[in-house]
């Protein structure tokens, strides 16, 4: 396939954007002088703002790339990861957790678990969490390097060097702030580009029904249109979708994940944080569609030469199609003039927006959980603030090391399935732990350590010994964390009234309403 060739109009369009972005971020950086700053905004950050951030935390350059890759191999059932796994996990997170993160005062979720349990488990997801964001850093990377080796015909690491080089300089300005306002932006840049693709799309297609009429011709996509897919299905079993998404990855990923719950710690107040989070529900009702049917369109057009993703039969995985350049297929040859420089501003709008949320995040995770608690306890604020930007630097670093790993492991699959696979080896324990640990005031620290350490064990095994699809993963890990905190607790003694208050939600304030 040819690269595509940027018309002076488009080079203009990318151009602006960038030159755009880079202002809003000077500009938000300013003022930038303590830690609380630099990690929380200074807790002001508007609702709106806060909102559209969230948005484009979640969906990013591996999210565009990766769902038009799933829509093609699996169909609409990759919507769920928003429509179940995201509604109702977002409405929870607003009216149920966050005024418990916001009453503690903390700067991050481990912080909380160490607070409503001990050390141990705070320790230990800081680091698990900290992990998963260097290799979800590493999946943006080959997904920037996917997309501009069709685009502009670099090669990987020309591409993996140039995005870090441009996220060194760009993450380490402002801290949050600088983070939250240019995602305002990417987030609009993102919702243009990708309607673009459909609307173009579709319009080459013939329209839905002549779309879906080609899609169905296959031999493979018998349940590419159930959102709701068969028991038997491979990948996506009904159970395992309402169990392991919408029980489990949903909610532990929007209650859990400190890159989604740091910008709502950084809003004006509580009710700007829950004002954001259901804003953010609404746009995700858009954004799924948006996402997973260019895939279709390009399974519509293009299955002759990209291939099938099955060989023999359906979940037997071909690793000779071409699942990369699906989306960069579609922006090559179906975008006019024009169109191409707002997809490709749209491209680098989510390798912005999730290059700099999980670094920021995980940076945040590093000072106040590890280096300030056993490294030095009496750190000053301003050696915390030089220390989150030298972090910031390293974690880049080893986001691009992270990439060579991600691109020869998962070098035959979807960047987005990459993603999950990191994410459900420890998501079941962590919302196993902060549903009981809120909810039940009999959970004791050890109950706590050993949930945590029962369900990741359980996930590890069963996936990695026994290959169990991670949805079903999720399930069982979380199960198994569940009834490992319920087991030890109850022979263990529980923490008293009083360092319980403000953590659980049964336990009245001193002012004697509840939290």
């Amino acid at each position: 396939m040819e690269k595509a060739v940027l018309s002076t109009v488009d080079t203009a369009l990318v151009v602006a954007y960038l030159v755009i972005v880079s202002a809003v971020a000077l500009w938000a950086s300013r003022g930038v002088k303590s830690s609380k700053d630099y990690f929380l905004a200074g807790k002001t950050l508007p609702w709106w703002a806060v909102a559209l951030s969230l948005v484009v935390s979640d969906i990013g350059a591996k999210d565009m790339v990766g769902l038009a890759t799933d829509g093609y191999r699996w169909g609409v059932v990759m919507m769920n990861f928003d429509f179940l796994g995201c509604i109702f996990a977002v409405l929870l997170a607003a009216f149920l957790f966050m005024p418990f993160f916001w009453m503690a005062g903390i700067y991050t979720v481990p912080e909380y678990l160490g607070r409503r349990y001990n050390m141990y488990v705070r320790t230990f997801f800081a680091i698990v969490w900290t992990i998963f964001m260097v290799a979800t850093l590493g999946t943006i990377f080959v997904s920037a390097a996917a997309m501009f080796k069709i685009l502009l015909g670099w090669g990987f690491w020309l591409s993996v060097g140039i995005v870090a080089a441009a996220g060194i300089a760009y993450t380490t300005v402002g801290g949050l702030r600088s983070v939250v306002f240019t995602e305002v932006l990417s987030c609009v840049i993102l919702i243009v580009g990708a309607a673009l693709i459909c609307f173009f799309g579709l319009e080459r297609a013939g329209g839905w029904d002549a779309m879906r009429a080609s899609v169905e011709k296959l031999w493979w996509t018998e349940h590419h249109f159930s959102l709701i897919p068969p028991a038997d299905h491979p990948a996506f079993p009904w159970p395992a979708v309402f169990l392991g998404l919408g029980i489990v990855l949903g909610p532990a990923y929007w209650i859990g994940n400190q890159a989604i719950v740091q910008r709502n710690l950084g809003a004006r107040s509580g009710n700007d944080a829950r004002a954001a989070y259901v804003m953010c529900a609404a746009i995700k009702l858009v954004f799924p569609v948006l996402l997973v049917v260019p895939g279709l369109i390009a399974l519509a057009l293009f299955s002759d030469t990209l291939g099938a993703p099955f060989i023999g039969q359906l979940g037997n995985e071909n690793p000779e199609w071409q699942g990369k350049l699906v989306l960069p297929r579609l922006v090559v040859e179906l975008l006019p003039r024009g169109a191409l420089g707002v997809v490709v501003g749209a491209f680098l709008a989510g390798i912005t927006s999730n290059l700099d949320s999980y670094v920021n995040s995980a940076s945040t995770l590093l000072v106040s959980d590890i280096y300030r608690p056993f490294v030095r306890p009496r750190a000053t604020d301003r050696e915390c603030l030089g220390l989150g930007r030298v972090l910031t630097v390293a974690l880049i670093c080893a986001g691009v090391a992270a990439s060579y790993v991600v691109e020869t492991y998962y070098g035959d699959k979807s960047v987005f399935e990459a993603f999950q696979d990191a994410l459900t080896l420890f998501q079941g324990a962590l919302f196993a732990l902060l549903l009981l640990g809120m909810l039940w005031p009999r959970a004791t620290q050890w109950g706590g350590l050993a949930g945590m350490l029962c369900g990741v064990a359980c996930a590890v095994v069963l996936m990695r010994g026994y290959g169990m699809p991670y949805l079903w993963v999720a399930w069982w890990s979380f199960v198994t964390a569940v009834t490992a905190t319920v087991a030890v607790s109850l022979v263990t003694k529980p923490y008293d009234t009083e360092r319980l208050r403000g953590l659980v939600c049964w336990i009245p304030t001193e002012e004697g309403g509840k939290p």
